[in-house]
């Protein structure tokens, strides 16, 4: 079976237990129209984490989760100092920007958000 067959699956699943949730009348007796409401609800939020895990990882969703940012000062030494936007670590180098911060591993330019996205595309992959 493939992805998108799975996706599809498991979306004409949700579909259905929206139906239960939203009729409940129709689909059970009035002694257990709470119960079966309430499974239904658990049942699509459960279907939502599926679907979720098995669509690709949007550009998007890697910045707003791994992504941060330099901020740059001079020492009075005369080499940069970079602090990370997300931690607050500082970093003192002569050398050229890093592309993640090494204390909380965030992201800090365009090439290391591809590379986050590559290695999760990698890892969805795999499955």
């Amino acid at each position: 079976m493939t992805r998108e067959e799975t996706i599809s699956i498991l979306e004409e699943s949700k579909r259905q237990n929206e139906i239960m949730r939203d009729n409940p009348s129709t689909f059970w007796a009035s002694h257990q129209m709470a119960d079966g409401v309430k499974n239904a609800e658990r049942r699509i939020a459960a279907l939502d984490i599926a679907l979720s895990a098995l669509r690709p990882v949007s550009r998007e969703r890697v910045e707003k989760v791994w992504r941060g940012e330099w901020i740059h000062k001079r020492s009075p030494y005369d080499y940069k100092i970079f602090v990370c936007k997300k931690c607050g670590k500082q970093i003192s180098i002569q050398g050229e920007n890093m592309d993640f911060c090494p204390a909380c591993g965030a992201a800090q330019t365009d090439e290391a958000v591809e590379m986050v996205m590559e290695r999760m595309e990698a890892l969805r992959d795999e499955t």
